[in-house]
């Protein structure tokens, strides 16, 4: 493992005796039970993987980072035409879907650049005529739409995913990946317990903080 990976794991081994730990206040979300739950099963592939093959995921994750930030840097060009045509028709669910700064963009989690950006794809599509004066003409948004294509089977899905791969001979990396995935998934339903759960909530931060220059400082990666 890399220096990242071995933060990675050792959070993710301290996540796991979190969740065992705390099953009477994950059930206030059915949501965040359910996730938890894909979290321990995933994990222990990972251990049993760990001692079998070296963990790589330099050339793999290069690769994604590469696709996903092409598409991020593109896709101001579409929201500005977009808001302009919203603000101009008056069209607010529109706008919407297209006030997004270029900052936003390049902090979205993976499966989240994804989601976004076929939505706005989705209403570049509904719009098209009205796009062509800006320049966005058929072969630009082409061009656009490259990026996203090259960029979403570079996403690896949940816990879906997990279970669909889960008698399959994968490598230490890509069980990483899924599981790392997964704790991201995670923190979404996580944080309603800011309100209802203050103390669980701050354990939680803590199990994912594990591996960061002293527990705390601004987070990378894609965690919390």
């Amino acid at each position: 493992m890399d220096a990242q990976q071995e933060k990675q794991y050792a959070m993710t081994t301290v996540l796991v005796k979190f969740i065992a730990d705390n099953p009477a206040g994950l059930a206030a979300s059915d949501v965040a039970t359910a996730e938890a739950a894909d979290i321990a099963p995933a994990y222990e592939r990972l251990t049993a993987a760990v001692g079998q093959a070296p963990l790589n995921t330099k050339a793999v994750t290069g690769q994604a980072a590469t696709a996903q930030a092409a598409l991020a840097a593109a896709l101001p060009a579409l929201l500005g035409p977009l808001r302009s045509i919203a603000t101009k028709t008056g069209d607010a669910p529109l706008l919407a879907h297209a006030t997004l700064s270029a900052s936003q963009l390049s902090k979205m989690k993976p499966e989240e650049l994804r989601d976004v950006s076929k939505n706005l794809f989705d209403a570049a599509d509904a719009h098209a005529p009205a796009l062509a004066p800006y320049g966005l003409t058929a072969p630009v948004l082409a061009r656009l739409r490259a990026l996203h294509t090259a960029f979403v089977p570079t996403v690896r899905g949940t816990a879906s995913l997990i279970d669909q791969r889960a008698g399959s001979n994968q490598s230490a990396d890509e069980l990483l990946r899924d599981l790392m995935q997964q704790v991201y998934e995670l923190d979404k339903p996580m944080e309603v317990f800011r309100f209802l759960a203050p103390d669980l909530y701050a354990g939680y931060k803590r199990a994912r903080r594990v591996g960061k220059a002293g527990g705390q400082g601004k987070d990378k990666g894609g965690e919390m």
